[in-house]
């Protein structure tokens, strides 16, 4: 049976905390640092001027580049560490398993054994035990009507009793033995899995906080990228009158990036009201499928598809086109979205009561919910794509049990979401 102990392998993100280096600088640092249009247009007055605010403007652009690219290195490396840490702790894991039913295994076997030498011994205690040679002796020359050949016979028989008692106190010994250091290590295997699960816990608070400072980098540079860009080339026009134009241009196109951003909302309204009428084909259970398409691997023993795949798959791949949605096979909260080693652009949905789900190999800028984010079932959360190790498009979808891998399609047939 699974221990419990596992079970915090998904939920731990929302309390653990891991000391990060800073990777991007508070706004509020940056602001003083940003120029104004009016300073562009005052530094046009002057060639000296204009050159200084081009060199400073270039080195912010260049600062929030390094930035960016730096976060998302940054993210990408603890998305790694994540799954290597992961990938150990669901070995450690397997190994315990292993180890605990052959302890089990040992035990009975032990106490078996130790049964059956006890009842052998109270049966030679009734009878007299150690002292039933004598007693045969004795009744002989008590005038028994046991004759010499008779008692060298029970003699005999007695002797195999011995050789048989002993044997089986030697073989229950043995299997005490035998059992009890089965049952160490187990428990060596049991605090190593504890250990790695605590490593592994560690990872994706780490990575959790990568990925949304590489979010938060992102969206720095991308609101400062046109403004800074526009100061440039307004510095770099000779001619002064230019920049109310530059800066006009800024304008409209912040106003198409706002109409834009209405757009995508009111399309995302759409799609969550298509996902509600979809509600039906949610199963009674409250599972549904993830994406449909054809099988192309099952969950467990495998020849590896590629160079750095696993031999042992720990769920099942499903054949679809490229940018076809993912859907959430439960509701719960985004535990991880982001890089995840060979798992690529990755999903971790915790699905409450122990369960939790992941879609692996999302498409580059597919992934469209965020950590922390409550979804539905049915609902889309990523695109289909061929990142990590991947031979192909294809969505490779585990469930998780306590935070061990269990086979994604008995699961999900028995919960009337068939793969």
């Amino acid at each position: 049976m699974r221990l419990t102990l596992a079970a915090a392998s998904v939920a731990f993100f929302l309390a653990v905390s891991v000391a990060l280096p800073a990777v991007v600088p508070s706004s509020a640092a940056f602001a003083d640092a940003y120029p104004t249009w009016a300073e562009v247009q005052k530094a046009k007055a002057s060639q000296a001027a204009t050159q200084a605010e081009v060199k400073r403007v270039t080195a912010l652009t260049k600062s929030l580049q390094a930035q960016s690219q730096s976060a998302r290195r940054a993210a990408t490396a603890a998305g790694d560490r994540l799954q290597t840490t992961q990938e150990a702790f669901f070995l450690a894991d397997q190994k315990y398993e292993t180890l605990d039913a052959q302890a089990q295994q040992a035990s009975a076997k032990a106490q078996t054994a130790d049964a059956r030498a006890g009842r052998l011994a109270a049966q030679l205690y009734r009878s007299g035990g150690h002292n039933m040679s004598l007693a045969l002796v004795l009744s002989s020359q008590g005038g028994s009507t046991t004759g010499p050949s008779a008692l060298l016979d029970q003699l005999g028989s007695m002797t195999k009793l011995t050789e048989s008692t002993s044997r089986l106190w030697s073989q229950a010994q043995q299997a005490k033995n035998t059992a009890a250091a089965a049952s160490a290590q187990a428990k060596s295997a049991l605090d190593e899995r504890a250990r790695l699960q605590q490593q592994a816990q560690a990872a994706l608070a780490a990575a959790v906080k990568a990925s949304e400072s590489a979010q938060r980098t992102a969206a720095t540079e991308e609101s400062h990228r046109d403004e800074l860009g526009s100061m440039l080339a307004a510095l770099k026009n000779k001619t002064a009158k230019t920049v109310a134009g530059y800066q006009k241009g800024v304008q409209v196109r912040a106003a198409e990036a706002r109409k834009k951003k209405l757009e995508a909302e009111r399309a995302a309204a759409a799609a969550a009201a298509v996902a509600a009428a979809q509600a039906s084909r949610v199963a009674a259970s409250g599972w549904a499928l993830p994406v449909r398409g054809q099988i192309t691997a099952g969950y467990g023993p495998r020849p590896a598809p590629c160079a750095g795949c696993s031999t042992w798959h720990e769920g099942v791949d499903v054949a679809a086109g490229f940018n076809t949605p993912v859907r959430a096979a439960h509701s719960g909260t985004v535990a991880y979205a982001g890089w995840y080693g060979g798992y690529g652009n990755f999903i971790l949905i915790d699905n409450g009561d122990g369960m939790s789900t992941a879609y692996g190999h999302n498409i580059d800028g597919g992934i469209v919910v965020g950590i922390g984010q409550r979804v539905s079932a049915g609902q889309v959360i990523g695109h289909v794509g061929s990142t990590g190790h991947s031979t192909g498009a294809h969505l490779h979808f585990e469930v998780r049990q306590n935070g061990v891998q269990i086979n994604p399609i008995s699961w999900m047939a028995q919960h009337g979401a068939a793969l």
